[in-house]
């Protein structure tokens, strides 16, 4: 369950990482490419931290579990809001987001628990 929660924040990445290059090459055709470019950074830093986050899932780190379960929390939140605008997006987003937070949840059980040190 661990693989599968890290392949789900990895692909997650994969779309934030997407959305940094489309932003970035939509910047070079606008007058004003600021805001684009603003975005394009934005999402490329969060798919940089996505990717350090699954990294350290597969590797059993204590603190990816946190981490992870913050991200989906703000996916799924992000997904329902979508829904009432784009539906066909809002729908997809919801839906990875409860069902890689799941996988984290199970994934993360012995993390959660407090440390014998």
């Amino acid at each position: 369950m661990t693989r599968l929660a890290a392949i789900g924040v990895g692909l997650e990445a994969l779309g934030m990482a997407v959305a940094a290059a489309a932003y970035a090459i939509h910047a070079t055709a606008l007058p004003e490419p600021a805001f684009a470019v603003g975005l394009a950074a934005f999402f490329g830093l969060t798919a940089a931290g996505l990717i350090m986050v699954a990294r350290a899932l597969d590797r059993g780190a204590r603190w990816a579990v946190s981490a992870a379960l913050t991200w989906q929390a703000l996916q799924t939140l992000a997904g329902i809001n979508l829904t009432g605008i784009r539906p066909a997006l809002g729908v997809p987003v919801a839906i990875l987001g409860v069902v890689v937070g799941v996988a984290v949840l199970v994934a993360g059980r012995p993390a959660l628990r407090p440390s014998e040190d």
